[in-house]
């Protein structure tokens, strides 16, 4: 066990605001990993995050800081103006300095961790390197101003050659030792720069868990009250407009969908009555073809909820970034249904995991949800697929990257 020079165990400072989507998953990665049996974390974030179900277990794995004022899950995750991401961004990464200098007053902090760097691109970049000169790594998941020279589709990034420069200003910061990046067409760009501060973006292959043992498909519909002889398609995660659940819903009531087609929605809803109102959703609860599980699922839930599907959605609306749905997926050889707009898209194609869509076209999406009705060798191939395609997105791909670095500055 590495010590420092007066005797006490080095410490990992991990900076992280969100509850939401990747956030809390990315902290639990970290302290399940090995990092605890030989370095302190300190986890500053909001108190939410403490009580979310993916950390608390972990409780005694770290010290927690909180972060005030923080701002409110309201803030971080609903107005994407120009304006209000200008000003989160630099807000939160100022919130970041000045935690990393308040701890440091009483503790001697050896290495900062940034699991998601997007929400701070701008607090971190500007005016001075952050943490005092200390090693710190981040990852970034929302880059995109690499998208169209290699290939992706999407719309024109707001403020696309801003975040360049300031990615270029914290790749040359001397503290900054890695940029882990999610999306291997960002890895790729990088290597084809051939500029200094670039080679210090790596791939990282987004990570998602692979439970070991399934329930029976039999098993698993039993405990959800869903027929053994229905086509199940399955949203997974937060079940929000931004999902594609209104585009899956309509599609699944049209008149032209089979009615061996189900839909599973599972996780947390984001305006529950909203959509439990909308006359898709009311013909689909009428024909017992649409089945819920409400809120965070623990592993068990999970487990049951892909043993019971044929199919995963991620039809995203108006969504260009990774989905660490879609990994978990292929990681269990289900395929998906899936938007054909960017790194879903993607992956979609260049794989053959699944079958990319227009969202917004009702005739396509209802051609696949009968695809996977009438075609079930067809889909259980792409599943195949899957299994291969991300077969090294394994949790301790994020962990061994991070003891990696952590070894090579004395830890």
């Amino acid at each position: 066990m590495q010590h420092s020079q007066n005797g006490a165990r080095k410490r990992v400072l991990i900076l992280e605001l969100s509850v939401n989507g990747h956030h809390p998953t990315y902290v639990r990665r970290l302290l399940e990993s090995e990092i605890p049996q030989f370095a302190d974390i300190i986890l500053a974030s909001r108190k939410e995050l403490f009580s979310h179900p993916e950390i608390r277990s972990f409780s005694d794995r770290f010290l927690a800081h909180e972060i005030k004022p923080a701002p409110s899950a309201a803030a971080l995750h609903k107005d994407f103006s120009a304006a209000s991401l200008i000003s989160s961004s630099w807000r939160i990464g100022k919130l970041y300095r000045q935690t990393y200098r308040e701890l440091s007053k009483t503790m001697d902090i050896e290495f900062i961790i940034v699991p998601f760097l997007d929400d701070c691109l701008l607090g971190l970049a500007l005016p001075t390197a952050p943490f005092g000169g200390k090693p710190w790594l981040a990852v970034t998941m929302r880059a995109m101003f690499h998208f169209r020279r290699m290939g992706i589709i999407a719309p024109r990034q707001r403020l696309n050659a801003l975040r360049q420069r300031l990615f270029s200003r914290i790749l040359h910061q001397r503290s900054t030792v890695a940029i882990l990046t999610i999306d291997p067409t960002l890895a790729k760009f990088a290597r084809e720069q051939r500029k200094p501060g670039y080679g210090k973006i790596e791939y990282l292959p987004d990570p998602a868990v692979r439970h070991e043992a399934l329930p029976s498909k039999t098993d698993a519909r039993r405990r959800l009250n869903i027929p053994g002889q229905a086509r199940v398609v399955l949203l997974y995660g937060e079940i929000a407009a931004r999902k594609g659940v209104i585009s899956l819903l309509e599609s699944a009531a049209d008149p032209t969908c089979s009615a061996e087609l189900h839909v599973l929605l599972a996780g947390r809803h984001e305006h529950a009555p909203l959509m439990m109102n909308n006359p898709a959703y009311i013909s689909l609860l009428a024909q017992h073809r649409v089945h819920r599980v409400d809120g965070f699922l623990d592993d068990d839930g999970e487990r049951t909820v892909l043993a019971a599907t044929d199919c995963m959605w991620v039809g995203y609306a108006n969504f260009y970034l990774m989905s660490g749905i879609m990994v978990l997926s292929g990681r269990h050889g289900i395929p998906v249904i899936a938007t054909s707009n960017g790194l879903i898209g993607y992956w979609t194609t260049e794989k053959n995991i699944g079958i990319a869509v227009d969202v917004s076209n009702r005739s396509c999406v209802v051609a696949a949800l009968n695809q996977l009705v009438f075609e079930p060798e067809l889909f259980a191939r792409m599943g195949e697929n899957g299994i291969e395609a991300f077969s090294e997105h394994r949790p301790a791909a994020l962990q061994q990257l991070v003891i990696e670095k952590l070894r090579e500055y004395g830890f």
